[in-house]
């Protein structure tokens, strides 16, 4: 589709996104929040910076990158499984198993 016809699509997807999913997102921690955003990596193959900036624009990638950074969040970080994030990837494969 053309550009507008896209981000008219992008806002409707967002708004069913932010409605179902607003309250549960607000309860988290800081860092619940931080693990979400690794899952996302995890999951996507991403990181929530560059989801951020291919389905936002790189402006609003920007932005919540800086508004990220004064929480001590890094929206560029990525994902890694056999290193910092090792605890995380065994709590996800022990689920993923039904041990957990």
């Amino acid at each position: 589709p053309d550009p507008a016809q896209q981000r008219k699509i992008m806002k409707k997807v967002e708004a069913e996104i932010y409605e179902e999913w607003e309250g549960d997102l607000q309860e988290l921690t800081y860092m619940q929040g931080g693990i979400l955003l690794k899952l996302i990596d995890r999951q996507t193959g991403d990181s929530s910076f560059e989801l951020l900036k291919e389905f936002r624009g790189s402006f609003r990638a920007f932005f919540y990158q800086s508004f990220a950074r004064l929480f001590g969040f890094n929206l560029k970080e990525r994902y890694d499984p056999e290193g910092k994030d090792r605890e995380i990837e065994y709590i996800v494969i022990m689920i993923e198993r039904n041990r957990l």
